[in-house]
């Protein structure tokens, strides 16, 4: 990988991925709760798009031999691009496809006002007006930074912190006896082992959450921003993710309890 590209395709292991798919199908096709499929998460940047749209073409039709009303979804490849992927689909042949794109504000650089963030992430989607799919964004948060526990992988970070993080008590665990005894060692100046980088490592027992720079004021203009944004530019969005042990702008359930994402109660303009 150190040429980012791929030396050589495995075509064995896109079968395989293949056969998956097939076999998610023929399991679970005709159950009332299938609604969509995505044969593949965030395929990296450099995979020849020659090979991706292979793949993709390949799995819809396996989808759509099993259940035609099931929604095929594929991802962008970070490349939200009309001149990409319009041709993946003939427009005569376009019936129950979706495009994925994931559209986050925590890799972003340092932005002191949150109309920044808002103007930016409006220009972001705003730019997929040309593609001809209905677009998704699969994933996104409310989250301005990467202070977020091993958002990273674990004990890792492999970006630095745009801000300055907050540290509090690290949760306890949910798991029954006998699972339940460990707890973080409150004496440990830092416990490993350590990834790419220590920055996110647990430290006397303290764990990194996101930066206070904003407050939630500001948050709810972020959340009120960004849900205009989704009604003006796609179909279909989902928040990463459902539950979160520390994070509420990485948690549906707590940004929606506390009001951010419940937009019965937001500007009447945005319901």
């Amino acid at each position: 990988m150190t040429t980012w590209s791929y030396p050589t395709r495995n075509d064995a292991n896109i079968q395989w991925s293949l056969d998956v798919v097939e076999d998610i199908m023929k399991r679970w096709g005709q159950h009332p709760a299938m609604y969509a499929l995505e044969p593949v998460n965030e395929p990296w940047w450099n995979t020849p798009t020659d090979w991706l749209k292979d793949f993709y073409r390949s799995a819809r039709e396996l989808v759509r031999g099993y259940n035609p009303d099931t929604l095929f979804v594929f991802h962008d490849a970070f490349n939200p691009s009309a001149d990409v992927w319009n041709d993946l689909f003939l427009d005569s042949d376009m019936q129950n496809v979706v495009m994925d794109t994931h559209a986050y504000m925590a890799w972003w650089e340092h932005k002191n006002d949150i109309s920044m963030y808002c103007a930016d992430y409006e220009g972001t989607l705003a730019n997929t007006a040309d593609i001809k799919y209905p677009i998704w964004v699969g994933e996104w948060s409310l989250a301005t930074d990467v202070c977020a526990m091993w958002l990273g992988g674990f004990n890792d970070s492999n970006t630095a912190y745009q801000f300055e993080c907050e540290w509090v008590e690290c949760p306890t665990t949910y798991l029954p006896s006998p699972f339940n005894v460990y707890t973080p060692d409150q004496n440990a100046a830092m416990l490993g082992p350590i990834g790419e980088s220590d920055r996110s490592a647990i430290r006397y027992g303290q764990c990194a959450i996101d930066s206070l720079w904003f407050t939630d004021t500001n948050m709810q203009e972020l959340a009120d921003c960004t849900h205009q944004t989704f009604n003006d530019h796609v179909a279909g969005q989902f928040l990463w993710n459902f539950r979160n042990e520390l994070e509420i702008k990485w948690s549906y359930q707590q940004a929606y309890d506390k009001g951010w994402i419940n937009f019965t109660q937001s500007k009447p303009f945005l319901n």
